[in-house]
Parts: structure tokens; C-alpha cells; sequence
């Protein structure tokens, strides 16, 4: 009964950096209530599967990332589609790049997250502009990209004391 418990332990905890990138969805798309504030939300999904796909790329597959953005989209009221493209996208290169990754400082890791979500924002905001044929003002995407920076050093460090507490990938279930 107790190798059955642990083994259910370890299978429930495995799905924690799923269940944490959808809480920082539902986080992201709850209103401040900051009058300056209004659409400007931080890249909170965005940071998740770029910290799991590193990280545990065992624990984020592909298909998660995938659920992750069409959550956001679904919930966000944004083009259906697009956050889970980018998510997607952003999935495939922290997976690809992970090597470079895991071996390096927090500095390495951040600046690179700040490139992602340099080219992520200008990008999402391009293609939001062609679909409302007029282009939207950038100040709103500026102000979004510097909170994100400020912001992903809290949830690196909130995602790495999780990361210890999940069972190793050369460990078996």
C-alpha cells in the first residue's frame, strides 16, 4: 500500500509544472485593478514553458505547452491560436537549446528569456495589428516586456524550489 501511495506521489507531482503554468495563466489573465495598468500583464505563461522546457523538458511536453497557450487563449480573448503557436515555439527552443541552458548562470538564463520575449511581443503585437487592420500603440507592449523582465526573476527562483521537490528524470516512476 505505501509503494503504491509513493508511486502515486511521484506520478501526481510530476504533473506540477503543467499545473503550475496553467495558475500562472489564470494569474496572468486576472485584472489588477491598476488604472495604468489595464491589458498589461507579464509573459507569466510565457516564463513557464520557457522554465519547464529547460528545466524538465521531461515533465513539459509539447502537447502541454499546447494546452497552456490555447488556455490563455481561450481565457485571454486574444486571436485563438496565437499563444499556443508561441507557446509552442517557445517549448521547441528551450527543449533545443537546453544543453546551453542547464549549465549556465541565472544572468545567461534571463537575458535569453529577455531575447524570447523581445522577439515574442513584437511579433504578437504585429499580428494582433493586421487583424484589426490599424497598428496598435507600442507603449503597451514596451511597458508589458519591461514588467515581464522585472517579474521572471521572481518566478525563476519560485519555479526552481518546485523543480526540487519533483522526482529526478533518471528516476523511475
Amino acid at each position: 500500500m505505501a509503494a503504491l501511495f509513493r508511486q502515486t506521489n511521484r506520478r501526481l507531482s510530476a504533473l506540477l509544472p503543467l499545473f503550475s503554468s496553467i495558475a500562472l495563466v489564470l494569474v496572468s489573465i486576472t485584472p489588477l485593478g491598476l488604472p495604468h495598468l489595464n491589458g498589461i500583464a507579464p509573459l507569466l505563461a510565457v516564463m513557464a514553458v520557457f522554465y519547464w522546457s529547460i528545466f524538465r523538458a521531461d515533465l513539459m511536453s509539447m502537447l502541454d505547452a499546447f494546452l497552456i497557450g490555447l488556455l490563455l487563449d481561450l481565457l485571454g480573448g486574444g486571436p485563438p491560436g496565437l499563444n499556443a503557436a508561441t507557446l509552442l515555439l517557445i517549448h521547441q527552443l528551450g527543449v533545443s537549446q537546453r544543453r546551453v541552458f542547464l549549465g549556465s548562470s541565472f544572468l545567461v538564463n534571463w537575458t535569453a528569456f529577455a531575447l524570447v520575449a523581445g522577439a515574442v511581443l513584437p511579433i504578437s503585437w504585429l499580428v494582433v495589428s493586421l487583424l484589426h487592420w490599424s497598428l496598435l500603440p507600442t507603449a503597451p507592449v514596451l511597458a508589458q516586456f519591461l514588467l515581464s523582465l522585472a517579474i521572471y526573476p521572481a518566478v525563476y527562483w519560485m519555479f526552481s524550489r518546485l523543480e526540487r521537490r519533483l522526482p529526478r528524470p533518471e528516476e523511475p516512476f
